[in-house]
């Protein structure tokens, strides 16, 4: 774990586990966490739902666990291709009773050790959009900007949100 984290009373990281699942749905089907990823359907929540805990298995997913409750999930989206195991994405989810107290940073301290000792990646990247708060977070974890899709979703036909492309060497 990074030195400079404060340590969180009751937080604990450990492996994803298939049972997860049911709390990153309910943590993706709340307003104030789904605003910030793409889903906007149950059923499409289902499917990235599915899609995050499947990574599970290769044990490349950490869940943040505040005195017994799953509060925070980090998953690295790990490469098939030999020519791209050097880099992933990753995605981070944080439930919104739980923002503001740590989990965040450690969760993304976590997944940056495992990424780095277990599957040798020398490149970690995220897509986030333009107005989420957690950039700062990114930020100060050292990733930069490297692009930007101001039109990236519309929502209700006629509202446009961006991304943000980062990215830190490991």
């Amino acid at each position: 774990m990074n030195k400079d984290l404060e340590e969180v009373p009751g937080l604990v990281l450990r492996y994803t586990e298939m049972s997860d699942a049911k709390y990153l749905k309910e943590w993706l089907m709340d307003p104030s966490v789904g605003r910030w990823f793409p889903m906007s359907e149950e059923s499409e929540v289902d499917d990235s739902v599915s899609r995050w805990i499947g990574f599970s298995r290769y044990k490349c997913s950490l869940t943040a666990v505040m005195n017994g409750v799953p509060c925070g999930l980090a998953t690295l989206y790990l490469h098939p291709y030999r020519k791209l195991v050097h880099q992933c994405e990753f995605g981070i989810i944080v439930s919104h009773l739980f923002r503001g107290k740590g989990v965040g940073s450690h969760l993304l301290a976590g997944l940056i050790k495992l990424a780095k000792e277990q599957f040798k990646i020398e490149l970690i990247h995220l897509q986030v959009y333009s107005e989420n708060p957690a950039i700062k977070l990114y930020k100060r974890f050292g990733f930069r900007e490297f692009g930007r899709q101001n039109t990236w979703i519309k929502e209700n036909d006629k509202v446009y949100a961006g991304r943000v492309f980062m990215e830190r060497m490991i």
